[in-house]
């Protein structure tokens, strides 16, 4: 049922593997350790999970089929370049249960800074990402972190339905960027933007656009700061890097159209 199982910790350096399995992947009832390899995943589960801390510094992974992609109550990623395909959640820190409540919104704006999509902190899992290159295409919530949420540094990408009770991000307690570049886009109905940052973030409702839509951010001077086009149809764009410039004005243009933001 499961390719890789340990009942302790698991430690992976390197090595190459292929691994087509039923339950999870890569398994471990304690940690998982991966600092180094190339892996070919497909699951019927979770492609790596465990059950206290999964960190992940180096290592090409790419997982072409699972439930949840990434699981273990405290999800860290360092490095790596990882890839991966969920039906469900990409990345998942399995500290509690979903909420679900209201958003507001403002000036072109979703669950500003602060806001949350559920009422009540109800997990102390937590999802760390300081580095690598991270794609998540998830049928599910990309990022859900039950608990809190930090992105600190690395290219993180998200793409996620339109259809369905998913979101780009979803934290119980907080999500804050500080670094790093974040591009996701996903569905409006439930949809949360980070909490906090220590650089500019962009989220913005755009209606329903089709897989392929080109998104794309320029400065004042007219310099591309982001480019994109995702694969799946969205309806909010959620964006940040170190040169977007908290209170500075910028163009996005998504498809034929285009409008003035001011970062947050």
């Amino acid at each position: 049922m499961k390719g890789i199982k340990a009942a302790n910790s698991l430690l992976i350096n390197g090595g190459t593997f292929h691994i087509d399995s039923a339950d999870d992947s890569v398994h471990s009832d304690v940690s998982v350790t991966i600092n180094g390899g190339t892996f070919e995943i497909a699951s019927g589960d979770d492609a790596i999970h465990a059950e206290d801390t999964l960190t992940i510094t180096a290592g090409t992974i790419n997982i072409s089929k699972s439930y949840e992609g990434l699981e273990a109550l405290h999800v860290d990623v360092k490095g790596g370049d990882i890839k991966l395909v969920a039906n469900d959640d990409g990345l998942n820190a399995a500290g509690g249960t979903d909420e679900s409540g209201m958003t507001g919104g403002r000036d072109g704006m979703f669950g500003g800074k602060g806001s949350m999509k559920g009422g009540m902190s109800s997990g102390n899992g937590s999802i760390v990402i300081s580095g690598g290159n991270l794609y998540v295409n998830a049928s599910g919530d990309g990022l859900d972190a039950n608990g809190t949420l930090e992105i600190s540094g690395g290219y993180t990408v998200v793409v996620g339905p339109t259809q369905g009770d998913t979101s780009t991000l979803d934290y119980d307690k907080s999500a804050v960027i500080t670094g790093g570049t974040f591009i996701g886009t996903g569905a409006a109905g439930m949809a949360q933007t980070f909490s906090d940052s220590e650089k500019g973030v962009f989220a913005v409702s755009v209606r329903n656009q089709a897989a392929g839509t080109d998104i794309v951010l320029k400065d004042k001077s007219g310099n591309t700061i982001i480019e994109f086009t995702p694969e799946l149809n969205f309806a909010v764009v959620i964006l940040s890097s170190p040169d977007i410039i908290s209170g500075e004005t910028y163009t996005i243009t998504v498809g034929t159209q285009s409008g003035e933001f001011r970062a947050s």
